[in-house]
């Protein structure tokens, strides 16, 4: 592998896009030299999931797999069910070496691992070791 293509392997890694172009050649002879443009702000997307039964909870689980953040409101669900949810996503945020933060009783933030969460600690829902029951 050349050098250009090892640079472009690691700008794609690290998630930079990258647009290749070639500058004019000056002079016969000259090596032409591609320009790569970065861009270094990327937009975020954050995935809002209601899901009601749990086969919805596969698709949660995609968006994660793709290293999508998904915020996963639950208020609609059975009780049952979003419990089976919101274990299983933490099971695939945990393989995926992600994060999760309950944003309220029955809302979840679970992210992939390169997106982390700085959460000011007060009165917090995660301190109940249990699903809420209403």
């Amino acid at each position: 592998m050349n050098a250009v293509g090892a640079i472009r392997r690691l700008m794609g890694f690290l998630g930079f896009d990258e647009e290749v172009e070639d500058e004019p050649v000056e002079e016969a002879g000259e090596r032409r030299t591609p320009v790569l443009r970065l861009h270094a702000a990327r937009q975020m997307e954050i995935v809002v999931l209601q899901p009601r039964s749990f086969d919805d909870a596969r698709t949660a689980a995609e968006y994660l797999k793709g290293r999508r953040p998904i915020v996963v409101n639950l208020r609609e669900a059975d009780r049952e069910v979003a419990q089976r949810i919101v274990d299983f996503l933490c099971g695939v945020d945990y393989a995926l070496d992600g994060h999760l933060q309950r944003v309220a009783e029955d809302i979840f933030l679970f992210t992939p691992s390169h997106v982390v969460i700085s959460a000011e600690r007060s009165r917090s829902f995660t301190d109940s070791p249990t699903f809420p029951v209403s």
